[in-house]
């Protein structure tokens, strides 16, 4: 498999240079999820970077960005065109939080700030549909999960399903057909990388709720259930890869 990262933010300064790059966690997240010989390639969308082609790579992962996708900055026009082609195409595709609402809202679903506000820390999600790739899970098992985003998708796409959600976020985890698999949270921050972020970010987020979120923060390498949620996202793109 060839996966293509596309790299819609970055870490803020200077925790770029201490805990590396959204396209490196995921490459490390998903090393042992992936079928082997998989390569993984980084390309900086944010910076313009695109793949030349919809089909330069046989499936295509978006991250997560400190921007909205009502923003308006050249790449996020040029990125929902991409996501079009791409579907258009049935090229598999994964998008995570930011990456989760551009899909939406490029596939004719709308995301934006929530009125919740803030979502910080280890949330807990509710499945609410379990398709087969989800291996053992079942319809009202639950599962742990880093956030942190004020945006939420406000309405799923036509033909999507909600596959899990929380009090917090309706539409947290969403399939778009067989192809397109979507979530609000974050498996792939590491534990040491999320503390530091919610301290970094403790003037837009506000100190109660960043001490808060710092108390759910495992004390393992990840999340707690991030390495199932790995699981996931690999058997997703290793079956719609072969159908």
């Amino acid at each position: 498999m060839r996966l293509g990262i596309l790299e819609a933010g970055r870490p803020p300064a200077p925790l770029d240079e201490k805990h590396g790059t959204y396209p490196g966690m995921f490459q490390d997240l998903l090393r042992s999820h992936l079928p082997d010989g998989s390569e993984v390639i980084g390309y900086p969308v944010i910076e313009d970077g695109f793949p030349r082609t919809v089909t330069e790579c046989d499936a295509w992962l978006i991250t997560g960005s400190a921007y909205g996708v009502y923003d308006d900055v050249p790449f996020i026009g040029r990125l929902i065109d991409f996501i079009q082609d791409a579907h258009k195409a049935g090229v598999p595709m994964v998008g995570i939080c930011f990456g989760h609402q551009i899909i939406a809202q490029a596939l004719g679903g709308q995301a934006g700030k929530s009125e919740k506000g803030w979502g910080v820390g280890a949330h807990s999600y509710t499945i609410r549909q379990a398709p087969s790739w989800m291996g053992n899970a079942s319809v009202n098992d639950n599962f742990d999960t880093y956030v942190s985003h004020q945006d939420q998708v406000t309405a799923v796409p036509p033909g999507a399903t909600v596959l899990a959600s929380s009090d917090f976020c309706n539409n947290a985890m969403l399939a778009i057909g067989d192809k397109i698999l979507t979530l609000q949270s974050h498996p792939e921050m590491p534990s040491a990388y999320v503390g530091d972020l919610y301290d970094v970010r403790r003037a837009r987020i506000g100190e109660e709720k960043v001490d808060a979120a710092l108390t759910t923060v495992a004390k393992t390498s990840l999340a707690p259930d991030a390495d199932r949620v790995a699981t996931w996202i690999g058997a997703f793109l290793t079956q719609a890869l072969e159908s």
